[in-house]
């Protein structure tokens, strides 16, 4: 979302919603860094090979799943290392690295939005006002209205536990290895006014200075 230039990263980005092959990732990441002489890559833990099945489970021997038999894909930096190697083995890229992320981008006060705060109170009270004054269950859910306002409903919990929600087919490239302006048209509402932008220096060039 903060991209300017066209070298910004991330410059891939795989969704769970492709199926996933090394091949075309090494393609795509070998083009990249020939293009612009580096590579920042955002993967999904979710990231799925040939028949759906979680690259993730693949690399480890206990999965661990949880009360409605979903695979836990996070706690491990394994997808990460197994990417990082295969760059290194196949490309000849000697730096490489990966982080895995858990819960820091949830719990980092210092990257929520201003939006994404407030709607998340208004959530906990509109529930508490359902509970109390109506004796109602289920979960609040946050509905889109207009160019950007939201509206509190209330559905059956059978309607949301142990299900999924995809992202639509608009949301990702043809080539799906990134986002499409229409992902970036639905985020950058709920990102709020105060997403920090990226500034690069720029100054004339010096010439160097040497002694024998």
């Amino acid at each position: 979302m903060a991209q300017k230039f066209p070298d910004d990263g991330p410059h891939l980005v795989y969704l769970p919603e492709r199926e996933f092959s090394m091949e075309q990732f090494l393609a795509d990441v070998k083009k990249t860094y020939d293009k612009y002489g580096l590579c920042v890559i955002a993967v999904s833990e979710g990231i799925s090979g040939p028949g759906g099945v979680p690259i993730i489970a693949t690399l480890k021997k206990d999965i661990e799943r949880d009360a409605h038999g979903n695979i836990s894909m996070s706690g491990t930096g394994a997808l990460g290392d197994l990417l990082s190697q295969a760059v290194k083995d196949n490309l000849g890229i000697s730096r490489v690295r990966s982080d895995t992320f858990g819960y820091l981008q949830r719990s980092f006060m210092g990257c929520v939005s201003d939006v994404d705060q407030r709607e998340a109170r208004e959530v906990g009270e509109r529930a508490v006002q359902l509970a109390y004054y109506g004796n109602m269950n289920g979960s609040v859910t946050i509905q889109r209205t207009g160019d950007y306002a939201v509206d509190y409903g209330l559905t059956a919990l059978e309607n949301i536990a142990a299900k999924t929600k995809h992202m639509p087919d608009e949301f990702i490239n043809a080539e799906g290895n990134h986002v499409t302006d229409a992902f970036r048209a639905y985020a950058l509402p709920l990102l709020g006014s105060d997403l920090p932008m990226p500034t690069r220096l720029r100054a004339p060039r010096v010439a160097k200075l040497l002694k024998g």
